[in-house]
């Protein structure tokens, strides 16, 4: 997940954390840890629509095991702790620990440029090395953001597809090493290295090397989409009138494609404590962050996030595909591991790791607090008093913040409080100080900054050892003539393909091939919100004559990527 749309997580699981801090209110005995994640997974605990699984794992054993909702809402097939969930991105976990392996074994080492074992790939100038692949540091686009504007992300996806992508890719998005950036691109690529390396498909060698030793021997990796899996959770996307069957279109095992039981999984977390496959030295690796060329912390280790909750260290991995999803957690100083399973996309499935992990740590202690962070993370802020600010001071932060590409905060006061607003929600801040602000529900701090004239241009965020930023913006609204200099035809050479804008009425709609139509929403100036996972918002660029000559897709992955009129 992004930076940005953590952030949006995080408001959007506000629900979850209120009506649990609601619940406690209530005079009554303290109850149980298994009392309180019954609580968090009440509503979901009924057998006529999808649901959960969930397990946790704490200092070598399972304390907590249990399943919500249908495996086949068309058949009412309760799920079972042995249930095969599609395991979304989780999957990457294991690549990366069998690279650390292989690397253990001197089968692979991180400094090898990947072209020394798929030749076929770009010479894009300079080396992208294995590790950059490790710790999402190469500046390779996502295929899946580059397949999504060809239209054809609903055709079977494989291996040589993937190929195709980075083949075709001009010049990387950044150095390698530079910076991190989340992309499927580089494990499908890393599961490739090892298919070269090993002479063997990854998951024919995971399937020796991690499952069997481990016992998962109901896991398996899916090669081919159409692949029948026994005991398997389908999955489902929610719309308010029905349920639609999740479209799982990936023969590509790398990035996606594991499918396994929190029953099965609870014995990969137990690993992490006993070692007993790969060795305390490869779980070393896997709980550790790469750096950055500059020696900053990547954030990223084999396969997983590093950062820390409450002052804990903590490696994480949340992903979700054509409905399902997972969200994985595990504190290595707390020997506490949690896994959370989804076959629907009602709620995300990300928020539920941070908010089960907030019911088996201890709280923090002022010692805790003081201590030394651990690498990539930073250590939690001392408990600061709430304070006044005047309204006449508050009045500067109303506006709107773009939080991500189509994601706007919109920030208002009300005498001496301040609020923030999201999705029709609005959720009082505190007072720190009169530039920053606490949403006290999720431990998230707000820094509102100005620039040298004194005006306030955008906010800071963090929470759990990671930040991002949110621009004030002002919102524009032009008229159907003023709009029409937007309409045309838009080429980009890179993907091969031709996208329209046509007015349509007192507004734009963009025109892509085999995907649904996009109605473009003004933004800023020049900018247009497109609402959607392909398209979040484009941008219109000018020449010296002020002319439209082209667009870009506000989108990391293909944001260098110019569509030019024509």
């Amino acid at each position: 997940m992004t930076k940005n749309g953590r952030l949006t997580a995080i408001i959007l699981v506000l629900s979850i954390v209120l009506s649990m801090s609601l619940s406690a209110q209530t005079p009554q005995a303290a109850p149980s840890q298994s009392e309180q994640m019954d609580q968090l997974f009440d509503f979901w605990n009924r057998l006529d629509q999808p649901g959960f699984a969930v397990v946790v794992v704490q200092e070598g054993k399972v304390v907590y095991q249990k399943v919500f909702g249908l495996a086949c809402q068309e058949h009412a097939v309760a799920i079972t702790p042995g249930t095969l969930f599609s395991t979304a991105t989780l999957i990457q976990a294991f690549v990366g620990q069998a690279v650390a392996m292989l690397e253990k074994q001197g089968r692979l080492n991180l400094d090898d440029d990947v072209r020394k074992l798929i030749p076929e790939l770009p010479d894009f100038g300079t080396p992208v090395k294995l590790r950059h692949l490790v710790y999402q540091t190469s500046g390779l686009r996502d295929w899946l953001s580059v397949i999504q504007l060809t239209g054809r992300d609903r055709e079977e996806i494989t291996i040589d597809k993937v190929l195709a992508v980075v083949k075709a890719q001009k010049q990387l998005l950044f150095p390698p090493g530079d910076r991190f950036q989340y992309t499927d691109t580089n494990y499908d690529l890393l599961a490739e290295v090892i298919k070269r390396a090993t002479k063997q498909p990854f998951s024919d060698w995971a399937w020796e090397n991690i499952l069997k030793p481990l016992k998962m021997t109901q896991s398996q990796f899916r090669e081919n989409s159409r692949s029948v899996l026994d005991n398997q959770a389908f999955s489902y996307n929610f719309t308010r009138s029905e349920y639609l069957r999740g479209i799982d279109n990936l023969s590509l095992v790398g990035s996606h494609s594991l499918f396994a039981s929190v029953a099965e999984l609870a014995k990969w977390i137990l690993n992490f404590e006993t070692g007993e496959v790969g060795g305390p030295d490869v779980l070393a690796k896997m709980t550790t962050a790469g750096t950055l060329g500059d020696g900053q912390s990547s954030g990223s280790s084999y396969g997983l996030t590093v950062a820390s909750q409450r002052g804990r260290r903590r490696v994480s991995l949340t992903g979700t595909w054509a409905g399902s999803g997972a969200d994985f957690a595990y504190f290595p100083d707390d020997r506490l591991g949690i896994m959370v399973l989804a076959n629907w996309d009602y709620t995300g499935v990300d928020g539920f790791a941070p908010a089960i992990a907030n019911i088996y740590l201890p709280a923090p202690t002022p010692s805790a607090a003081s201590a030394p962070a651990p690498p990539a993370a930073k250590a939690p802020s001392a408990v600061r008093k709430a304070v006044k600010v005047s309204p006449k001071t508050l009045e500067a932060y109303d506006g709107e913040y773009r939080l991500a590409p189509g994601q706007v905060l919109a920030v208002s006061h009300v005498g001496g409080q301040l609020y923030i607003g999201f999705s029709g929600q609005r959720m009082a801040l505190t007072a720190l100080s009169e530039t920053e602000f606490d949403l006290e529900l999720n431990q998230t701090k707000l820094a509102f900054q100005k620039n040298k004239d004194g005006m306030v241009t955008q906010f800071v965020w963090s929470q759990a050892g990671e930040e991002g930023v949110a621009p004030k913006i002002l919102r524009v609204r032009p008229t159907p003539q003023e709009l029409q200099e937007f309409a045309g035809s838009y080429f980009n050479d890179e993907l091969n393909t031709r996208f329209g804008v046509e007015l349509r009425g007192a507004g734009l709609v963009l025109l892509m091939p085999g995907q649904p139509e996009v109605r473009l929403a003004p933004d800023e100036k020049d900018h247009f919100a497109g609402g959607s996972p392909a398209v979040p918002m484009i941008v219109f660029q000018r020449d010296a004559q002020n002319r439209v000559t082209g667009f870009i897709i506000d989108r990391d992955t293909v944001r260098d990527s110019v569509f030019k009129k024509s």
